[in-house]
C-alpha cells in the first residue's frame, strides 16, 4: 500500500518532467550545504516561497473546521500548528536531501533516490496534481459566478469554459501571464481581510446587516467551540495537507538560495507566516458561519454585501488568470506521460487541449461542493507528498552524518503516519460527503 501511495503523490512540479539524469554523489554535508548557485537573499526566499505555499486553497479551510461535528479552536490551532512545523521540517528535508544528491529537479532527485527506471512516476503525479487543482479552479470559478450572477452552477461552469477558459487552453505562450502569482496573492489578502472584517463586525450575526441566513441554518453556530474534537477533524487536517502542499519547490528553492545553509530558516519563516494567516481566515470564517460554512467560505456571504462582492470579482480574476498555466502542466504532463509530442499544427492541438479540458470541467459539474475536491487531494496527494515523500527520500539518500540522533527513526515514523493519515482521512472525506454517519 506504502508503495502505491508513493506511486499516486510523490511529486508536484512542472520541472519534474524532464528525465531524470542524476545520481547519488559522494558530497559531504559540509560541500553540499555551501555549494555556490542562488542569488536570492533569506528575506527574498522567504517571502517567495510565503507566496508559493498560500492559494486558493485557504477559501476551504472553515469547512475543514466545521466538517462532521466540528472542530473546536484549540484543536484546531493545534493541527495548524502540527501541520505548518511538520511540513517546514520535510520541506527543509528535501533541499538537504537535493544538498546531497546536486539534483537539479525533483525528478533527478527522485532517480537519486529511486532509480531511474521509476522517472516515468513523475509524470503521472503531475496529471494527478495538475488535474486536481484543475478541478479545483473549475469548482471556484463556478461556485464564484454563481455568487455574482445567480446563475446556476452547472450553467457558470459551462459559460467560463466556453469563455475565457477555452480559449486560454489553447494558448501555446502564456508569457502575459507570468505574473499571475502575485494576482492571486492580492485577491488572498482581499478575501482575507473581508472575512476577517465581517468576523469582527458582526454583519452575519444576530441582528447584523446581513443575518439573513440565520434562519435557514438553525443552529449552526452551537457547534462552534473551544475544544471539540471529531472524526471529522480528519478533513481539516486534509485540507491543511492541499494547503501546505508545495514541497518539490524545494529543489529549485534551495538552488536559487544564496545562503544555502538558511534553506531550514527560509521554511520556518514561510511556513509559519503562513500557518497564522491560515488561522486568522479559518478561525473567522468558522466563528462567523460555524457548521453552516461551505467548501468555498465566500459563497456564505450576502449578494448584497459590497464587501463580499469586491472578494468574488478579486478571486475569480485571479484564478481565471492561473487557470492556464495550470491546465498547460496537465496537458504537457498528460502528452510525456503517453510518450507523444504537443501537436504542432493548430487543429490537432485544440483537439488536444479541448479534450483534455472537458475532463476537469465535467468532474467539477459532477462534485458539488469543492471542499470535497481540496480534502480529498489534501488526503491523497497532500499528506503523503508533505510527510511520506520527503522522509523516504531523505531515508534514502542521507547517511548517519548527515542527521541529528534518532533522526532516521523519526522519518520512518513521519511516512508511517503520513500513510495512515491518508488513507484514514480519505476515508473520513468520502463519509462525510455522501453519508450522514459523522453528523
Amino acid at each position: 500500500m506504502l508503495k502505491l501511495l508513493l506511486l499516486l503523490t510523490a511529486a508536484l512540479c512542472s520541472d519534474a518532467i524532464t528525465p531524470p539524469k542524476s545520481k547519488l554523489s559522494p558530497t559531504t554535508k559540509t560541500q553540499a550545504v555551501h555549494r555556490g548557485g542562488g542569488a536570492m537573499t533569506e528575506t527574498q526566499a522567504t517571502v517567495s516561497l510565503f507566496k508559493t505555499i498560500v492559494g486558493g486553497g485557504i477559501l476551504a479551510l472553515p469547512a475543514g473546521m466545521a466538517a462532521g461535528r466540528g472542530t473546536g479552536v484549540l484543536p484546531g490551532l493545534l493541527i495548524l500548528a502540527l501541520h505548518a512545523g511538520a511540513s517546514a521540517y520535510t520541506y527543509s528535508l528535501v533541499g538537504r536531501s537535493v544538498a546531497k544528491t546536486r539534483s537539479k529537479t525533483f525528478s533527478e532527485l527522485w532517480s537519486a533516490a529511486f532509480g531511474k527506471e521509476t522517472s516515468w512516476i513523475i509524470d503521472l503525479i503531475i496529471v494527478g496534481v495538475a488535474g486536481g487543482a484543475a478541478l479545483t479552479y473549475s469548482c471556484f470559478t463556478g461556485d464564484l459566478l454563481k455568487q455574482l450572477s445567480g446563475i446556476e452552477r452547472t450553467r457558470a461552469i459551462a459559460l467560463l469554459t466556453l469563455f475565457p477558459i477555452g480559449p486560454l487552453a489553447l494558448l501555446r505562450d502564456l508569457s502575459a501571464l507570468k505574473h499571475s502569482t502575485i494576482a492571486g496573492l492580492m485577491a488572498v489578502a482581499v478575501s482575507a481581510l473581508v472575512i476577517v472584517s465581517r468576523s469582527l463586525d458582526g454583519s452575519y450575526g444576530e441582528g447584523g446587516a446581513f443575518a439573513g441566513w440565520l434562519a435557514s441554518s438553525e443552529n449552526a453556530l452551537d457547534q462552534v467551540s473551544t475544544t471539540q474534537l471529531s472524526v471529522g477533524s480528519a478533513v481539516l487536517f486534509n485540507m491543511l495537507s492541499t494547503a501546505f502542499m508545495c514541497h518539490t519547490n524545494a529543489v529549485r528553492a534551495y538552488d536559487e538560495l544564496g545562503p544555502k545553509h538558511r534553506h531550514a530558516s527560509v521554511a520556518r519563516k514561510a511556513f509559519g507566516l503562513a500557518g497564522l494567516l491560515y488561522g486568522v481566515v479559518m478561525l473567522a470564517g468558522y466563528v462567523t458561519f460555524g457548521g453552516a460554512c461551505e467548501g468555498l467560505v465566500l459563497a456564505n456571504y450576502d449578494a448584497n454585501d459590497p464587501r463580499a462582492r469586491v472578494a468574488w470579482i478579486a478571486t475569480l480574476v485571479s484564478l481565471l488568470s492561473s487557470y492556464p498555466l495550470l491546465f498547460t502542466g496537465f496537458r504537457d504532463a498528460m502528452c510525456s506521460l503517453l510518450g507523444v509530442a504537443t501537436p504542432g499544427k493548430f487543429l490537432p492541438f485544440a483537439g488536444l487541449s479541448l479534450s483534455l479540458l472537458a475532463v476537469p470541467v465535467l468532474l467539477a459539474i459532477v462534485v458539488p461542493d469543492v471542499g470535497f475536491v481540496v480534502s480529498l487531494m489534501g488526503a491523497s496527494l497532500g499528506a503523503a507528498l508533505i510527510l511520506v515523500v520527503p522522509s523516504l527520500i531523505g531515508r534514502r539518500v542521507l547517511a548517519d552524518k548527515d542527521c541529528a540522533k534518532g533522526e532516521r527513526g523519526a522519518m520512518r515514523l513521519v511516512a508511517a503516519f503520513g500513510v495512515l493519515v491518508g488513507l484514514f482521512g480519505t476515508t473520513v472525506t468520502v463519509l462525510e460527503t455522501y453519508t450522514d454517519l459523522l453528523s
